[in-house]
């Protein structure tokens, strides 16, 4: 089941705001550490520079943090993991999921980014 590691939806799985830190070497022998970064540019000119960070856990699942260094007022941002969308707070941390991607809304008109 995907947990969302964010402080949001207790229904998910919350279990806090910060990344995930219970990295356990060789976990996964095809595990390797990814981080990319990029900013997203909503509709209206709203924008957040975000990074996401991912982590093979084995079986096809995958752990991982995002966080936004900077952001627009009157913006906010939506995850989707396996399908399911949340929205989520600036930074945090997500596990259990095949796939999971981000995006950036304006508030006012609520017309959003590609996912990425």
């Amino acid at each position: 089941m995907f947990h969302l590691l964010a402080g949001i939806l207790a229904a998910a799985g919350v279990a806090g705001s910060q990344p995930v830190t219970d990295y356990v070497e060789g976990e996964a022998a095809d595990a390797e550490l990814a981080r990319k970064c990029t900013t997203l540019r909503a509709p209206g000119g709203k924008t957040a520079h975000v990074c996401r960070t991912w982590h093979a856990t084995g079986g096809g699942y995958y752990r991982g943090t995002w966080d936004t260094g900077r952001y627009s007022a009157g913006s906010f941002l939506l995850g989707n993991a396996d399908g399911h969308t949340y929205r989520l707070p600036w930074s945090g941390g997500y596990s259990g999921a095949k796939r999971f991607v981000i995006r950036l809304c304006n508030s006012t008109t609520g017309k959003c980014t590609a996912w990425w």
